[in-house]
């Protein structure tokens, strides 16, 4: 299958490309090949290739950032979607287009599954659920795949924040106001590479399993790696953010468990596999 990887360079773009090149024709395009907020070009582009997958991993995720500038974050998310499953449809091609547990407000104590009804707190959130269902109304052959609170091997990263914070200030400060599942990058590729085999279009979520905190996920994290930093609960309101963020947003996996007929990892898996990667000589 000719596969075009928008945002290539992104965190999960890169992890896309390392594990669908070994399997598939590649097109691993960002920003310098292709601006998917310019219409007619990015059809024009993807006509000429006509790949039979466009997976939309470009974003504009900085969550501040969208709030200080939320035409930026519409344009990329919303309107730069919208472009693709237009490019998609026009091509006779797929779509996978990866979407946020942020479309939720965070307010119910149950895991949120497919059907459950979102209610975006933040203009990222806000944005990202216009391009799902842009890019759903457009082309009927579309993935959306929900993801949460991604880490994998590029700079900056969650697991190495936490383990810069430990080397260079002797502890590390999270809070615990918020409940998420942390997403290897690694897993999450191999897990879009099993739904792309299917042929079952809608919508799915596919996330490491389990939820922690930042707290927790800082502690497995240093357990992990062999340090003995502690972690120090600090309060969200001290850390100056100004994007409301959802209290808990853990997302149901089931149903893509059953359409696949594959099991997902647990978060702490992911954080293994990564320390594993990243000493891998």
């Amino acid at each position: 299958m000719k596969v075009a990887v928008i945002g290539a360079k992104g965190m999960l773009g890169r992890t896309l490309c390392h594990v669908l090149s070994t399997r598939h024709e590649l097109l691993a395009w960002d920003i310098e090949e292709i601006d998917i907020t310019v219409r007619q070009q990015a059809i024009e582009l993807l006509r000429a290739e006509q790949p039979e997958l466009i997976i939309n991993s470009a974003v504009f995720v900085n969550l501040e950032g969208c709030e200080s500038e939320p035409d930026k974050a519409w344009r990329i998310n919303a309107v730069g979607a919208q472009n693709l499953a237009l490019a998609a449809q026009q091509t006779g091609s797929e779509l996978l287009y990866i979407s946020t547990d942020y479309i939720f407000d965070g307010k119910s104590d149950t895991d949120y599954d497919e059907v459950a009804q979102p209610n975006p707190l933040n203009q990222y959130g806000r944005s990202k659920l216009a391009g799902e269902q842009l890019s759903l109304q457009i082309c009927p052959r579309t993935y959306v795949v929900r993801t949460a609170w991604l880490f994998g091997h590029a700079p900056n990263n969650y697991v190495e924040r936490v383990l810069q914070a430990a080397a260079t200030e002797g502890v590390v400060r999270m809070p615990v106001d918020q409940l998420e599942s942390p997403t290897y990058t690694g897993h999450l590729a191999e897990a879009i590479s099993n739904l792309m085999a299917t042929g079952a279009y809608g919508i799915y979520n596919i996330t490491g399993l389990g939820a922690c905190t930042r707290a927790g996920f800082a502690q497995y994290v240093l357990q992990a790696a062999r340090r003995s930093e502690a972690v120090e609960i600090v309060e969200a309101t001290a850390l100056k953010r100004f994007a409301e963020r959802p209290r808990r947003s853990v997302l149901d996996c089931r149903l893509y468990q059953l359409v696949t007929g594959q099991s997902l990892p647990t978060w702490q898996q992911g954080v293994d596999a990564y320390l594993r990667q990243s000493t891998a000589p």
